[in-house]
């Protein structure tokens, strides 16, 4: 089943490989919380993990100055920073330098943090790597994923000392602690470093692997247990959800189904709730 969950990634033989990095930075951002286009980072933090040895270390945090963006008061309740705490902060250019300097980035919802800090080299999502890692959990949020994994947050006491959930330098820690335990259960199905990272890096960059639909009248129930006909309405179906696309089309390749019988409409009606409309 995991070699499904995690299958091998497509690669070009090169004759001049270099050793793959074993240094992943495992970042975090905190932002003001305003619409996508007006939105700008408040606080950054990371921390770097070993892939080879497990070692956490280098933590590194600092404040940004949203340029005269103000904190929406919903993600001030969050993550507690307030616009008085930004007054000096060095500007979002200034402050994320040193934080650039990794060839291999993590973050929890990578696509989120990647959009903002733009940051050149390769990056990994723990979110989707969890999915596939642990795919029986009930939830794989962050928090989630510490209470049910369960993670063991003791060997990075330390780190963790003086800081607060969804602040960037504890939830760097968290994410750093996540993606071990992810490495520990996925790296054995492969060759080696390389071959974790070329695996782990594609999963990152598809859609998310639902174990479970998160709508509809099989909302809930693991997808093993969902009808060929239903996957196959739902891998068809114009507008649907990406997540939940990539997922029925995964598991209809498993059970090797090419075209099954569509849902009527009466059905597909009672789903819509589901759907994500196209801007």
């Amino acid at each position: 089943m995991m070699t499904d969950l995690f299958p091998p990634a497509s690669t070009t033989p090169s004759l001049f490989a270099e050793a793959p990095p074993r240094l992943v930075r495992v970042i975090d951002t905190e932002t003001a919380g305003q619409r996508l286009e007006e939105d700008a980072v408040i606080e950054i933090g990371s921390v770097d993990l070993d892939l080879e040895t497990g070692e956490i270390s280098s933590p590194m945090q600092s404040l940004c100055d949203p340029a005269g963006v103000p904190i929406n008061p919903h993600a001030r309740k969050v993550h507690r920073i307030t616009d008085e705490m930004l007054a000096g902060a060095p500007s979002f250019a200034e402050a994320a330098v040193p934080f650039r300097a990794a060839a291999v980035f993590a973050a929890q919802r990578a696509e989120f943090d990647r959009s903002r800090l733009r940051f050149a080299g390769r990056w990994l999502c723990t979110h989707k790597l969890a999915l596939r890692a642990f795919p029986n959990l009930k939830a794989h949020g962050l928090q989630s994923l510490v209470k049910y994994v369960p993670l063991d947050l003791s060997p990075v006491e330390p780190l963790l000392a003086g800081l607060a959930p969804h602040r960037a330098l504890h939830d760097a820690v968290c994410t750093a602690v996540l993606l071990r335990s992810i490495a520990a259960v996925l790296r054995p199905r492969c060759h080696d470093l390389a071959d974790f990272l070329d695996r782990a890096e594609k999963a990152s960059h598809e859609p998310a692997l639902l174990a479970k639909l998160r709508f509809g009248r099989h909302k809930g129930i693991p997808l093993g247990q969902v009808p060929d006909d239903y996957l196959d309405w739902l891998s068809r179906e114009p507008g649907m959800d990406a997540d939940a696309v990539f997922t029925a089309k995964h598991h209809l390749k498993l059970r090797g189904i090419r075209g099954a019988r569509a849902l009527p409409a009466r059905m597909r009606q009672n789903d819509r709730r589901g759907f994500i409309v196209s801007p």
